[in-house]
């Protein structure tokens, strides 16, 4: 057989082997979340909790069934409404379960790291 003509045909079968692959490995693979859409971060704050904060984060502890965080409190909002919250004296968090909180929530950790730093 020709040399070329046998590159070709090993060729062709590894490729018909990558697409099965594919196609039986998209079957079992659940798709990975992707980032949060930009959406998302349009209406985002952080900012110190205040007394007048206290019922949200009530409302949040009940909601992730944990005790609220010690003060001072670092909030994380979107649209206004408090969804994380991060004690700066413990780095305890609480979160909205029914919400993706992680992106948030490191950006909390990052803020709360520049405000003890100095």
């Amino acid at each position: 057989m020709h040399p070329q003509l046998s590159l070709a045909i090993v060729e062709a079968k590894q490729q018909e082997f990558l697409e099965r692959a594919s196609r039986r490995r998209a079957r079992f693979v659940r798709a990975k979340p992707g980032p949060a859409p930009a959406a998302f971060f349009e209406g985002l704050t952080l900012r110190l909790a205040t007394h007048a904060d206290r019922q949200a984060l009530a409302r949040l502890a009940e909601l992730d069934q944990a005790p609220r965080p010690a003060e001072p409190v670092l909030l994380g909002l979107v649209m206004q409404r408090p969804i994380v919250a991060l004690s700066l004296s413990d780095g305890r968090v609480i979160a909205d379960p029914f919400l993706h909180t992680a992106e948030l929530t490191e950006l909390l950790r990052v803020r709360a790291r520049q405000l003890t730093q100095r």
